[in-house]
């Protein structure tokens, strides 16, 4: 499980959707996510439409089961086929591939270069402290339900809070670091990934204070 989830490949899609043209785009996107369905290694294709009316970004997520098989997909005929039918009045869209399977959490940032590294640390950042806090605070509270359904709850719990509250709180703060060119910038690159590294040193003693 662990082995098949690192090596998962996500493509990122941005496309501006004037609003008149939505349903036209609904129908084109359908059409586009059955062809896609009948691909070995697709895995599932996910639609984000604009938050408010006025808006026009349109997010599209897909995961293959590795990076092979999702590079089948963007150099197939059958893709290409479908591409030629996009709405004339839809804009010229932006791709983007991610090789793991966080694109969700960084499909915002679809423009800048994401290391496979930045995000792990990332989710590692916001994954630690949230899985501790809800074993020392939470957990206590419903190890009466044995084994099997407390690490089902703890899951549950620590997914929803790292989708709807830790995650997008870290994407603002660590937002210039991730989008830093490794090459390019490298001394904010090196000494943000320093810092993130000394905050776990410091989380972990102060857990390990907390629970001993």
């Amino acid at each position: 499980m662990h082995d098949a989830a690192s090596r998962r490949a996500t493509s990122v899609i941005v496309h501006r959707i004037p609003p008149e043209s939505a349903e036209r785009f609904r129908a084109w996107q359908q059409g586009i996510t059955a062809a896609a369905e009948g691909f070995p290694g697709y895995e599932s294709m996910e639609t984000y439409p604009p938050p408010d009316a006025g808006q026009r970004e349109w997010v599209i997520v897909m995961h293959f089961t590795d990076a092979d098989a999702q590079q089948r997909w963007l150099a197939s005929p059958v893709r290409a086929e479908w591409l030629a039918r996009l709405p004339p009045e839809i804009e010229p869209f932006r791709l983007k591939t991610l090789p793991t399977g966080f694109g969700p959490w960084f499909a915002h940032m679809v423009d800048s270069p994401l290391p496979s590294w930045k995000m792990a640390l990332t989710v590692l950042l916001g994954l630690y402290p949230t899985v501790m806090l809800l074993n020392l605070l939470v957990a206590p509270h419903y190890h009466f339900l044995g084994l099997a359904a407390s690490m089902l709850l703890g899951n549950a719990l620590s997914i929803c809070l790292l989708q709807w509250g830790v995650m997008p709180v870290l994407q603002t703060v660590l937002g210039p670091w991730l989008r830093a060119d490794p090459a390019r910038q490298r001394s904010r690159t090196v000494g943000g990934a320093l810092l993130i590294l000394l905050v776990l040193l410091a989380l972990m003693l102060l857990f390990r204070q907390a629970s001993g």
